[in-house]
């Protein structure tokens, strides 16, 4: 709806009546003339602070002006803590008023009317919460001296009474362990009653959780318990600090205080507490974590023919046998730290990114399809590489075979990447917000735990008696274990199409035919002369056919929402902090997977747990939300949301109860934890 007047406008709703007023008849070129947000709230209801608390919507203006016109920020009265069953809001009650200058430039035309719409939005509530918005219309001449409306003297004498008094504090803010604490120095008095900080960052701390205040030696300090950020936007708290002063009133005085040190926190939930608890034990779960990977699906066929193809040679060259063990360990090691390396000098640059942020990339998703599918056509025999250099001398031939172990070490990282497997999460969380030398470290210890098996067996032969002896059977299960790796490009290759659309699957799907034409006229190019020279030429043409139009592919600005059909019959909703925060406000209880399409352990722990009936009839009973944080192309509200738990990647699962903080379940994923969590257990 649209109303006005010549210099004032009115609106009334069924919670509010609200005017906006002018305090002069006026502009006056390079003056300010203050306008007036008049609200009444009917009893019981409330209106929002510029930081709502809990949940709630701030009072916006959005003001159409003539050019040169400027307009200054809100000026909002002392907030009031309103207590909401478990939450609380910071809001007004009664009749606030909220003051906005405006600046007419000094070239403003004298004479000229000056039409003003404005545009406004607030929520006003009580057990429920309601958006109400409406556009107010405007009209003010200038003129060289404007005199004061005295019929709304009332109005800005009042709201001007309502703000907080500025005072220059000798102030600090600092996190002490669990706590953040406002410092001032020189507090002239007694300890003050009632004592409440109101910061104007929204979720830098808990809004309803209790303030406790010392005083010492004129050293005033309030203790508050942090929320679910530390951005401040800056390296000032800015806020209100209100108390009752001798008299018995409440009075708030605005604070600004300089931010000394970190407010990081330790890591939240069980992430933190076992990423927090020595570093001794993070080391011991990278390593083990690292060891675990060597039986993933996409890892294991790669490693185990390889192994299989060791112990046959350490019958002829042990020394040959230990150099590939150690090529294939530096492999993985140079891997681990140019990946881990890189995150952690893109994450101290400020960049959202965690664990799998590469695969976060259409182009490297579609070459690790690429490079799986040929080694599955290596493996199932279409095309094998070594066979050339037979007659380059045995050096030239050693030397080949220590690159392909150390490229077959960079291969294992690349296809583990997906899965953060059991007892990684900790580790790959503190990782990235330890002091780089530890995160680094804790990479290197990964790696040694993925490099572990292939190295003893290189270094101590004898271990090699537990592996089947060689023999025929090796060329049939090399070829069955094809499959496998022909499964895992696949995956890859699902990952891809979620990330792009369908005219990159099809320019992928074309490039895999290429690759195959290229792979089969290599093998057809063994041997010398001309024919082998375009054959080979011929190849390599095929594969920069399959490879260059990758280049050209970017990813959609988001994957495509996860449906309820991925998840059986559970309803789903995308996940937004904006969500989250309205159903934590109601008292509804929340269920968060943070999950990517190229996360094995989490399609796996989709299927196993997530999708069975029984699970769906929990959350369907205790009406638990169901929120998707699909991490499959970068988004950085969900990379934010990751590292405020703890964890530097997916999977995650955080169960918020309807009363109480988070939750974050353990790993591996299974049914009694979700349902127990669910069920209040």
């Amino acid at each position: 709806m649209a109303v006005g007047a010549p210099a004032s406008a009115q609106v009334e709703t069924d919670y509010t009546t609200t005017d906006i007023v002018a305090e002069r008849e006026g502009f006056s070129p390079g003056e300010t003339t203050w306008f007036a947000v008049n609200q009444r709230v009917i009893d019981g209801w409330h209106v929002f602070w510029k930081n709502p608390g809990d949940a709630g919507l701030p009072l916006e203006l959005t003001w159409d002006l003539p050019a040169g016109f400027d307009v200054g920020e809100i000026q909002h009265p002392i907030p009031e803590f309103i207590p909401v069953g478990p939450l609380a809001s910071f809001a007004h009650e009664g009749a606030p008023v909220f003051l906005i200058p405006v600046t007419a430039p000094a070239d403003a035309a004298m004479g000229a009317v000056i039409d003003i719409k404005i545009d406004a939005l607030w929520q006003a509530c009580e057990e429920i919460c309601v958006p109400e918005e409406t556009t107010f219309m405007l009209s003010l001449p200038v003129v060289a001296t404007a005199a004061l409306n005295e019929d709304v003297k009332d109005i800005f004498a009042r709201g001007r009474s309502a703000l907080p008094e500025e005072k220059k504090y000798d102030a600090q803010f600092t996190r002490n362990g669990s706590a953040y604490e406002l410092s001032i120095e020189g507090w002239d008095g007694a300890k003050p009653e009632n004592i409440f900080f109101f910061p104007e960052a929204e979720g830098l701390i808990t809004p309803a959780a209790a303030q406790t205040e010392t005083l010492s030696d004129g050293r005033l300090t309030i203790s508050m318990e942090p929320g679910w950020t530390e951005e401040i936007g800056g390296d000032v708290v800015d806020g209100i600090l209100t108390f009752e002063d001798a008299d018995g009133e409440r009075v708030g005085h605005s604070v600004s205080a300089p931010v000394e040190g970190s407010l990081s926190a330790p890591l939240g939930g069980a992430l933190g507490r076992a990423a927090n608890a020595n570093i001794g034990v993070l080391l011991a779960m990278a390593f083990f974590g690292g060891l675990i990977l060597n039986a993933m699906p996409c890892v294991f066929p790669i490693i185990f023919i390889k192994a299989a193809s060791l112990m046959n040679s350490a019958r002829e060259d042990a020394a040959m046998v230990r150099a590939h063990g150690l090529f294939y360990s530096g492999g993985v090691l140079a891997t681990f730290i140019v990946m881990g390396g890189a995150l952690l000098a893109l994450r101290a640059g400020g960049e959202e990114l965690g664990w799998g942020f590469h695969l976060q990339s259409p182009l490297v998703v579609g070459l690790s399809a690429y490079v799986l599918f040929l080694v599955g056509l290596n493996l199932a025999g279409l095309f094998s590489v070594g066979e050339s250099l037979a007659g380059s001398g045995e050096r030239l031939a050693q030397k080949g075979g220590g690159l392909g172990a150390f490229f077959t070490g960079a291969l294992a990282v690349v296809v583990a990447a997906p899965c953060i497997g059991p007892l990684l999460t900790a580790p790959m969380g503190a990782a990235l917000v330890q002091p780089a030398a530890i995160g680094m470290m804790i990479f290197i210890v990964m790696a040694l735990g993925l490099a572990a098996p292939y190295l003893a067996l290189s270094f101590a032969p004898a271990l090699g008696r537990y592996l089947p002896k060689p023999g025929a059977w090796m060329v049939v299960l090399k070829q069955a274990l094809s499959f496998p790796v022909f499964a895992a490009a696949a995956y890859f290759l699902w990952v891809f199409a979620r990330q792009t659309n369908d005219n990159a699957l099809a320019i992928i799907l074309t490039g895999g035919v290429f690759l195959a034409l290229a792979a089969w006229l290599f093998e057809m190019s063994k041997g010398d002369g001309t024919r082998a020279l375009i054959l080979r030429g011929a190849s390599a043409l095929a594969a920069v056919m399959a490879i260059a139009p990758l280049t050209r592919i970017d990813a959609a600005e988001a994957s495509a929402p996860q449906t309820s059909g991925a998840y059986g019959s559970i309803a789903t909703e995308p996940y937004s902090e904006e969500i989250l925060s309205a159903y934590k406000a109601s008292g509804t209880p929340v269920f968060i997977d943070f999950t990517a399409a190229w996360c094995v352990t989490c399609q796996f722990n989709k299927m196993t747990v997530l999708n069975r009936r029984d699970v769906a009839d929990v959350f369907r009973t205790t009406g638990t939300k169901f929120l998707v944080a699909d991490w499959t192309v970068r988004d950085p509200e969900i990379t934010a949301a990751l590292q405020s738990y703890g964890a530097s990647g997916v999977p995650l699962y955080v169960y918020y109860p309807s009363r109480g903080p988070a939750q974050i379940l353990p790993q591996p994923l299974t049914r009694n934890a979700v349902t127990k969590a669910l069920n209040g257990g």
